[in-house]
């Protein structure tokens, strides 16, 4: 695990980033689009859901996900440990939660955090780079998988044994 911090960071990223485009494409967290459970109101926000709402800017994924204000909580925990400032700065980890969204074609996940980037100081040559990279990365994976290509990196990254972080010994 030493030295693999960076990774796991970036992995959270990664899955939070996933679980929040499921939940906003999945309920319809788009002005453009009707969701198919309304949205709770600031109001109507109960404990502890309410203290997302204090914060003012609440993501529309937060306002449909605070039906359930226990399970609301829980990922909004999950996405401010994720995103927050640790070993990788906020704003490559938005870019990071770009290519994934671009990367999984989800409409709210894409224009969320490219406002995100942009509100961070990202310029048009810094989106075109993330978009150029991971166009790069999405092509190679494709044809490889058309291809039926097998893994050839074992002598690289050969497998490694040791335990996940909190997991058991093989």
């Amino acid at each position: 695990m030493e030295g693999d911090h960076l990774w796991y960071e970036a992995a959270h990223v990664v899955g939070i980033t996933n679980a929040l485009n499921v939940a906003a494409d999945g309920l319809a967290a788009l002005p453009a689009v009707t969701a198919l459970l309304p949205p709770v109101a600031e109001g109507r926000a109960g404990d502890p859901a309410g203290a997302i709402f204090a914060r003012g800017d609440v993501p529309p994924v937060f306002r449909l996900l605070a039906r359930d204000p226990f399970y609301a909580a829980d990922v909004w925990a999950a996405t401010r440990r994720a995103f927050g400032d640790n070993r990788l700065a906020r704003r490559f980890k938005e870019a990071l939660a770009f290519a994934v969204s671009l990367t999984s074609r989800s409409e709210w996940g894409t224009g969320f955090h490219l406002a995100e980037m942009k509100r961070l100081g990202v310029g048009d040559g810094g989106v075109m780079e993330v978009i150029g990279v991971t166009q790069m990365f999405s092509s190679y994976t494709k044809i490889a998988d058309t291809l039926q290509l097998e893994p050839d990196m074992g002598d690289i990254a050969p497998v490694d044994d040791s335990p996940a972080p909190g997991g058991s010994p093989r």
